[in-house]
């Protein structure tokens, strides 16, 4: 039974990170105690469980028979899937399971943001930020070499953001960040009431078209008004157009395009107003600038 098992052990205490002395420690033995075992010995049976847990894998896998761990994205979908599954092992209905799919979702998140910092309670920490700890714009923000890592922990606007640090050129022209069609973009948002109509089209049913008629009347804005703003979505494709048969003359009917992509642009917009001090993780670790530009 013991043939695998010193050269297990030692495997895994090193990909731990563990020496001798932390994992007796954690174990609640000598280190001379875990010098043995590496040497060829066996720990008593009852310290197995002990041994297993604290690095993490089974006591099959310390024996070698564990077939490896199992992959990542194996475990994340399985804990997911279950996330879904009510006490019985039934998933209630698609909106409710989706709900508990996403919230599933964001505790990982948040335990990813916890262990990216090497927190010493990890799961601790996730544990009172999904539960709330009274704070208010409450914000974990990581900044170092490799990117940035962001999120508001709380409602209202709640969100989580990885993003790797960009390695194209922000002095070059064709820096996807400064694009000159962006200018012309936000004048158009800047202008009265065409964040009103995005925000009327984004609470419409996803499959639902509209006329310019129903701007004018939910809206109460002018039909000049309405033209406009219209062909300014057009021509931004945040609506696409299509055509309704009437018996004198087909109607031009109109679908919101942006899905999803407003309701980040406005948070991420309400987070520049609303900048918050208040960190429920903050690392600043970054030494070069956000932009790299060679000019």
């Amino acid at each position: 039974m013991g043939n695998g098992f010193k050269d297990n052990l030692k495997k895994l205490r090193k990909e731990k990170g563990l020496t001798q002395e932390e994992l007796a420690e954690s174990v609640g033995v000598s280190a001379q105690a875990v010098s043995k075992w590496e040497l060829g010995s066996l720990p008593d049976a009852a310290l197995l469980p002990v041994i297993a847990d604290v690095l993490g894998v089974s006591i099959d896998e310390l024996f070698g028979r564990g077939g490896g761990r199992p992959a990542l994205d194996q475990l994340l979908s399985e804990e997911l899937d279950r996330a879904e599954q009510d006490e019985n092992g039934l998933i209630p209905d698609s909106a409710e399971g989706e709900k508990r799919r996403m919230q599933a979702a964001w505790r990982i998140c948040h335990l990813l943001a916890c262990v990216y910092a090497r927190c010493s309670n990890s799961s601790e920490v996730s544990r009172m930020t999904i539960e709330g700890s009274g704070m208010w714009d409450a914000y974990t923000q990581i900044s170092d070499a490799g990117g940035f890592l962001q999120a508001k922990l709380n409602e209202p606007l709640r969100y989580f953001l990885l993003m790797p640090q960009p390695d194209y050129d922000c002095g070059d022209p064709a820096c996807p960040l400064f694009d000159p069609a962006f200018e012309e973009m936000f004048r158009f948002l800047g202008r009265p009431k065409v964040l009103r109509v995005l925000i009327f089209l984004a609470q419409q049913h996803p499959g639902m078209f509209i006329d310019g008629d129903t701007l004018i009347e939910e809206l109460a804005i002018s039909g000049p008004e309405a033209e406009e703003i219209i062909a300014g979505l057009l021509h931004f494709r945040f609506i696409s157009e299509a055509e309704l048969k009437r018996e004198k003359e087909n109607e031009k009917i109109y679908q919101y395009q942006l899905g999803c992509n407003l309701v980040s642009f406005l948070t991420f917009s309400y987070v520049l107003l609303k900048q918050s001090k208040n960190m429920n993780i903050g690392i600043q670790n970054r030494q070069t600038p956000f932009f790299r530009s060679s000019k």
